[in-house]
């Protein structure tokens, strides 16, 4: 099973995760289009990553946090529909989670954001030591994310059922 996970922001990023492999992720930032309030993620792009044999789609269900203008929740509201839209035009399927789900099967916690965002991508290179590179980066904690999110889908999520004990031990590092 082919796994691609989204996270919406102001930077998308993915992570593709195939469960037949569960020791490399490919991750990345969705190519954005538009420009101002208006800059969203391509759905040229996304269409591509979802034809590259994907079985089933993951978006992070996130809505408006408090402090947040209301020009940054239009834009991340954009953004998110933007993925949703390009899903939906395709046969693959989706599910969402929302990140008390996927954190807490990571076991992530903390009050802060930061810490959290550092804590994602310190745990996504445990997983994915080849990716370390990516992950040691700061701006890249939303492939971090995507990874986890792609990793929660198969292990504890709605794709936990689709896969052999093997390959979930060899996931669950």
């Amino acid at each position: 099973m082919k796994i691609i996970a989204f996270d919406p922001g102001r930077v998308c990023s993915y992570a593709i995760l195939d469960t037949l492999a569960p020791h490399e992720v490919t991750v990345g930032e969705l190519d954005l289009v538009g420009a101002g309030r208006l800059i969203r993620p391509c759905g040229q792009h996304i269409r591509e990553l979802l034809e590259d044999g994907v079985d089933c789609a993951i978006v992070e269900e996130v809505g408006a946090r408090q402090g947040q203008g209301s020009s940054s929740i239009f834009t991340f509201g954009l953004s998110t529909g933007a993925i949703l839209n390009a899903i939906g035009a395709s046969r693959v399927s989706l599910d969402t989670v929302t990140p008390p789900q996927w954190k807490r099967a990571s076991r992530i916690h903390s009050s802060s954001e930061t810490d959290v965002k550092d804590l994602a991508r310190a745990y996504a290179t445990q997983l994915w030591p080849a990716r370390r590179d990516v992950f040691k980066i700061k701006k890249n904690h939303g492939q971090a994310e995507a990874a986890l999110m792609a990793r929660w889908f198969f292990l504890k999520g709605p794709g936990r059922d689709a896969a052999d004990k093997e390959t979930k031990a060899a996931l669950a590092g």
